[in-house]
C-alpha cells in the first residue's frame, strides 16, 4: 500500500472514530456546569509578512535571489509596526488571561555572502507587540517563547543582503492577573516538512512545535497549549497532532489547546481534515460547534497583501479545543474591526477568543 493509500485509509478510520467521540461533546452543557471560575483565552496568527513559496520553488540562483528580495520587500510593505498597533488594540478589547501567538517572526539581516548568521534586527514582532501593549496601558508578560524554523538566504537587488527569518510560537499571560503560571514547557516536533531547494541543491526544514504553561485559577489547575501545525503536508500534520496528544496534551486534568491548526472538519480537501479528527479521536473537544452550531466561524485568509474583502475568509483553522472539566461559555472570531492607515488588516488570519468555565 503506497503512502497516499495509507493516508486515505487512516482518514476513514480516524474520521469514523472521531465523529463518534465528537458527537458526545456537541450538546450544550447544562447551565449549572458553567459554575466555577472562568478563564479567557485568545489565539492569533501574526502573519510572517509574505509567501515563502516563490523562494522555495525558484529554479535557478538568479530567480532565488529575486524571490528572496521580493519577500523582504513584501515584509516591509505590509508593515508589522503598524499592524502591531491593531493587534495590541484587539488584545486590549478582549482582555484575555492567556494569549497563544503563532508566526511571531524575527527578521534579521547581514552582509550578503557572510557565512556568519545574520544578527541585525529588522523586525522583531514580539518586541514590537509587547511595546504596543505596554504603551496602551495593558501589559502582558511573555511566559514561553519557542523558536521554530530558522532560515537564512541571500536576497538580491535592491537589498543585496543576507536575510534571516526565525519563526516563533509564544504564550503571553496578562500581567498581574488572577491566573498564576506554575510551570512552562515547549518543544519542536520530531516530524517536520523538509523542502528541497532546486536553486541551491540544498533544503529547508519547516520546523514547527508548541508552547505550554501549567496554571492555576483560584483552586482550579489546567494546562494551556499553543501550537502551529504544518500547513503544506497532511501526513506530517497528522504526525504532529499525534505528538501533541502523546506530549503536552497528555497531561492529566484540564487541558486547553489553541492555535493555527491548519486543519478542520469542513476543509474542502479530505486529507486536510485528518489532523483535526486525530485530535478529536484523542479526546480533544472543539468549542466552536458547541457554542455556534451551524455557523462557519471562518478564520483564514485575507490574502498576502492583507487587503482582501473582510468576508473573503473561507476556512476555520484557528481553534480553541479542550479536554477534561472545562465548559465553553462564549467565544467569537474577530479581526476585521479596524485597518492600518494604508488599508491593511492586522493579519491574513482572524483571531479567536473564548471564555471557558473551570467547574
Amino acid at each position: 500500500m503506497d503512502g497516499r493509500a495509507r493516508l486515505h485509509r487512516l482518514t476513514r478510520l480516524v474520521t469514523a472514530a472521531a465523529l463518534a467521540v465528537a458527537s458526545l461533546g456537541l450538546l450544550a452543557p447544562p447551565a449549572e456546569a458553567e459554575a466555577g471560575p472562568k478563564v479567557s483565552v485568545l489565539t492569533r496568527n501574526l502573519y510572517l509578512g509574505g509567501d515563502l513559496t516563490p523562494s522555495i520553488n525558484a529554479p535557478t540562483l538568479p530567480a532565488f535571489l529575486a524571490a528572496n528580495a521580493g519577500l523582504l520587500s513584501h515584509v516591509d510593505l505590509v508593515d508589522f509596526p503598524a499592524r502591531a498597533k491593531l493587534i495590541a488594540q484587539e488584545i486590549r478589547d478582549h482582555e484575555p488571561d492567556l494569549v497563544g501567538l503563532q508566526e511571531v517572526a524575527l527578521w534579521r539581516t547581514g552582509p550578503i555572502g557572510n557565512p556568519a548568521p545574520a544578527t541585525s534586527v529588522r523586525y522583531d514582532y514580539l518586541a514590537l507587540l509587547m511595546g504596543e501593549l505596554a504603551a496602551a496601558g495593558h501589559p502582558y508578560d511573555v511566559a514561553v517563547v519557542q523558536d521554530e524554523a530558522d532560515l537564512e538566504a541571500p536576497a538580491g537587488a535592491p537589498h543585496n543582503l543576507d536575510v534571516r527569518l526565525t519563526m516563533r510560537d509564544v504564550i503571553l499571560v496578562r500581567h498581574g492577573d488572577r491566573v498564576k503560571v506554575t510551570d512552562r514547557s515547549s518543544g519542536n516536533f520530531t516530524h517536520n516538512l523538509v523542502l528541497p531547494l532546486a536553486a541551491t541543491g540544498g533544503s529547508a526544514t519547516s520546523t514547527r512545535g508548541w508552547t505550554a504553561v501549567d496554571a492555576v485559577l483560584g483552586t482550579r489547575s489546567f494546562r494551556f497549549v499553543n501550537t502551529h501545525l504544518e500547513a503544506f503536508h497532511a501526513g506530517i500534520r497528522v504526525q504532529q497532532a499525534q505528538e501533541l496528544l502523546q506530549g503536552p496534551l497528555a497531561a492529566p486534568g484540564r487541558v486547553i489547546l489553541v492555535g493555527d491548526l491548519n486543519t478542520g472538519p469542513e476543509l474542502p480537501v479530505p486529507d486536510n481534515r485528518l489532523a483535526y479528527f486525530t485530535l478529536v479521536a484523542g479526546g480533544m473537544v472543539d468549542t466552536w460547534p458547541i457554542l455556534h452550531p451551524g455557523e462557519p466561524g471562518y478564520t483564514a485568509g485575507l490574502g498576502d497583501d492583507l487587503v482582501e474583502p473582510a468576508d473573503d475568509v473561507e476556512h476555520r483553522i484557528d481553534m480553541v479545543m479542550f479536554r477534561g472539566a472545562v465548559v465553553p461559555v462564549n467565544s467569537e472570531v474577530f479581526g476585521t474591526e479596524r485597518q492600518t492607515a494604508d488599508g491593511r488588516w492586522a493579519s491574513d488570519h482572524l483571531g479567536h477568543v473564548a471564555e471557558l468555565a473551570l467547574p
